[in-house]
C-alpha cells in the first residue's frame, strides 16, 4: 500500500499533528507514507523525514495563478511516476487542491474534515464540498461533523469516523519535565484554558466565569496558555474584572504537558467550529476534570457527567457554577479525572487509531479495485 497525504505543514498541534502521527504510524508497520505539503515547516517534519522520505512542498501560493495548475500538474505526474495508490488530504487547502490532483493522477482520494468548517468563507467551503462529493471516503474525527455535514450530497457510507491521537507514553514523558512557565503561574488551585485566542474560542466567556467562581472560591486561580489577535482585549478584560492578580496569560506554550501537571481543572470555551478538541484530550490525559462549552465533538469526550461537565456556548454563568461544583467537590472531580485518563488509554492510543486508518485504506483501495474490475466488464 502507497499512500500520499497533502497537508498544510508539520506543526505539531491541530490537524498537521494527526496527520504526522498517523503516517508515522502506519510508515512504521511496513508501507510507503509519503506526506507533502504547502510549507515545509512544522516540529514534526524532522521526525516524518525520517519516518517517512522526504517531505516535499506542492508549490502552491494562490488559487488563481499559472504555477497552481503547474503545481497540481507536477504532483500528479509524481503519483503515477511513484505508483502511489492513494491519496489523502487533511485539511481544506489541501481537499481544495488535492481533488484535481487525484483526478488527474487517476487514483483514489480521502478528504478530511476535522472541524465544522464554520470559518471559510463561501468559495472555500464550496470547493470543499466538491472535493468530499469526489472522495471515495470522508474522514471526520467527531460524530457532531458528520451530524453537521451529512445533510450535503456526500453518501452516507462515505462518511468514516475515526477520533484523534493522544500517544500517553509521550505525553507521560513531557508531562515529568520541569515546566519552564511554573514560575509564572499563580498561586493556588489552577484553573487552565489550552487555546488560541481567537474569537471562535470564546476566551471571554472563560474570563467571565473566572470572575464569578473567584468569588465563591478564596484559593482559585487561572491560566490562560495561548495567543492570538484577541489577547489585547482580553487581558483588559481580566483587568476590569478584577482577576489580574489571580490570572496567568503565558502566551503560546510549547509544553503543554508539563504545564497540565501544575492545574487542577481544563476549561474550553469554543463557540463555533470545533472538532474533536486535542486540547481535551490533553487535558484528559493529564487526568484532569473539564468543564467545556456544547461545540463541535466536546460532549463525545467529556460525556458528562462522567469525565466532567458541559455548558452552554456563552453561558458564563454556567460554566462558572460547573467550575465551582467541581473545585467544591474534590472527589468527584478525581473521579472524573480517572475516567478520562482511562478514555484517552483505552481508545486514542496510536496503534488503534492506526488500525482504523490501515482498514479504511484498504478498504479504499479494495472498492476502488473492485470499480475497475466492473468497468473493464
Amino acid at each position: 500500500m502507497r499512500v500520499l497525504h497533502l497537508v498544510w505543514n508539520l506543526i505539531r498541534g491541530g490537524t498537521e499533528g494527526q496527520c504526522a502521527r498517523v503516517a508515522m504510524e502506519l510508515a512504521r508497520r511496513g508501507d510507503t507514507h509519503r506526506v507533502v505539503v504547502f510549507r515545509r515547516e512544522g516540529f514534526f517534519l524532522p521526525a516524518v523525514e525520517q519516518a517517512c522520505g522526504p517531505v516535499t512542498e506542492i508549490g502552491i501560493h494562490g488559487m488563481l495563478r499559472r504555477s497552481t495548475l503547474t503545481a497540481v500538474r507536477k504532483l500528479a505526474d509524481d503519483i503515477r511516476g511513484k505508483g502511489i495508490d492513494l491519496l489523502h488530504t487533511w485539511d481544506a487547502d489541501a481537499a481544495i487542491f488535492g481533488q484535481f490532483v487525484a483526478a488527474r493522477a487517476e487514483v483514489p482520494l480521502i478528504t478530511s474534515r476535522r472541524d465544522l468548517g464554520e470559518i471559510y468563507p463561501p468559495h472555500k467551503q464550496w470547493l470543499m464540498k466538491r472535493a468530499d462529493r469526489r472522495a471515495r471516503a470522508v474522514v471526520v474525527n467527531a460524530e457532531a461533523i458528520r451530524t453537521a455535514l451529512r445533510p450535503s450530497s456526500v453518501p452516507e457510507a462515505t462518511w468514516r469516523v475515526i477520533p484523534n491521537i493522544l500517544d500517553a507514553d509521550e505525553f507521560d514523558r513531557l508531562a515529568a519535565q520541569a515546566c519552564p512557565d511554573a514560575g509564572r503561574l499563580p498561586e493556588g488551585r489552577r484553573v487552565v484554558m489550552v487555546a488560541r485566542l481567537d474569537p471562535e474560542k470564546d476566551a471571554a466567556t472563560f474570563l467571565r466565569a473566572a470572575a464569578i467562581v473567584r468569588d465563591r472560591v478564596p484559593d482559585v486561580s487561572f491560566v490562560i496558555a495561548g495567543d492570538g489577535v484577541e489577547r489585547t482585549s482580553l487581558e483588559s478584560l481580566a483587568a476590569t474584572s478584577g482577576l489580574a492578580s489571580r490570572i496567568a496569560f503565558l502566551g503560546d506554550v510549547t509544553d503543554v504537558p508539563s504545564l497540565l501537571r501544575h492545574c487542577v481543572l481544563g476549561a474550553l470555551t469554543p463557540s463555533r467550529n470545533e472538532g474533536l478538541s486535542n486540547t481535551i484530550l490533553e487535558y484528559m490525559a493529564a487526568g484532569l476534570p473539564v468543564v467545556a462549552t456544547d461545540c463541535g465533538g466536546n460532549r463525545e469526550l467529556v460525556a458528562p457527567p462522567a469525565g466532567g461537565v458541559i455548558t452552554a456556548v456563552g453561558d458564563a454563568g454556567g460554566m462558572a457554577d460547573a467550575i465551582f461544583a467541581l473545585l467544591h467537590d474534590p472527589e468527584a472531580a478525581r473521579k472524573a479525572g480517572e475516567r478520562n485518563r482511562s478514555t484517552v488509554l483505552q481508545c486514542h492510543q496510536p496503534e488503534a487509531i492506526g488500525n482504523q486508518f490501515q482498514h479504511l485504506y484498504q478498504d479504499v483501495l479494495r472498492e476502488a479495485g473492485e470499480g475497475r474490475q466492473r468497468q473493464k466488464h
